[in-house]
């Protein structure tokens, strides 16, 4: 067996013959190149800008970009602000309606906001009548404190549009909020129809000079009946007392 030292020198030379070390380093693999990094600062300029989502629409006639709870505040200090003073807040009373409650938002940001509320709490009449009600706690919360400040209030009435010829068809909704008595006869009508739509159809494309005709006569009509039933009752209540005192 040869002594340690030899083997130790054998190696040492082995090592230092047989192994070669490259002259420069050996290149790494290539990498596949990324699609989003860019060489340069032109360009990181040159690129398009990220589009930005648009905010999601619940349901109402614009988008939502207020948070709930903001629009939560803003109906709680019109609601306070009509119960204690008789009116609704214009733009003038709304620092003093909402007391600090909304730093972040302006008067004008509070009455536009408002104006929105009005058309959904409208809406979400129509809708209740049809028998659609509020699904979330939230819109069931809107909607009482909107049923707080707007119920027996009446709209404005907005300037109406030019006489319609008899064969432009129009949507429902828009005839349904100028006519809402006429718009409501059409739907129970239609409803008992043998053929469903077809009365809507022939009032979605009725002039409106014979609409407000009909219009003034419906309400007349249920003015009127109004008026019996209040006789009816007065009368029944009459013949009751009558009747008890007969038995006493």
């Amino acid at each position: 067996m040869p002594p340690a030292s030899s083997v130790v020198t054998t190696a040492s030379s082995a090592s230092s013959s047989d192994i070669s070390l490259p002259s420069s380093p050996s290149p790494s693999p290539e990498h596949s190149p990324d699609p989003y990094a860019f060489s340069s600062l032109d360009e990181i300029n040159a690129a398009p800008p990220a589009k930005k989502k648009k905010p999601r629409n619940w349901g109402g006639t614009r988008a939502r970009t207020w948070p709930t709870a903001d629009e939560v505040v803003l109906l709680e200090a019109v609601a306070a602000y009509k119960e204690q003073h008789g009116r609704l807040p214009n733009r003038a009373d709304f620092p003093a309606a909402l007391a600090g409650r909304l730093p972040h938002i302006s008067a004008e940001q509070a009455g536009k906001r408002l104006k929105y509320l009005r058309r959904r709490y409208d809406d979400s009449v129509r809708r209740l009548r049809r028998g659609t009600v509020p699904v979330t706690d939230d819109d069931v919360r809107v909607f009482r404190l909107s049923k707080r400040i707007w119920e027996g209030v009446p709209k404005r009435q907005r300037r109406r549009p030019r006489a319609a010829p008899h064969h432009e068809r129009r949507a429902f909704a828009e005839l349904e909020e100028m006519y809402p008595c006429l718009a409501a006869e059409v739907e129970a009508i239609d409803a008992k129809c043998v053929t469903p739509g077809l009365m809507r159809m022939a009032f979605e494309r009725m002039g409106d000079e014979q609409a407000a005709e009909l219009e003034a006569k419906v309400k007349r009509q249920r003015l009127a009946q109004l008026k019996a039933d209040a006789r009816r009752a007065e009368l029944k209540s009459l013949v009751l007392r009558t009747i008890i005192g007969e038995m006493e």
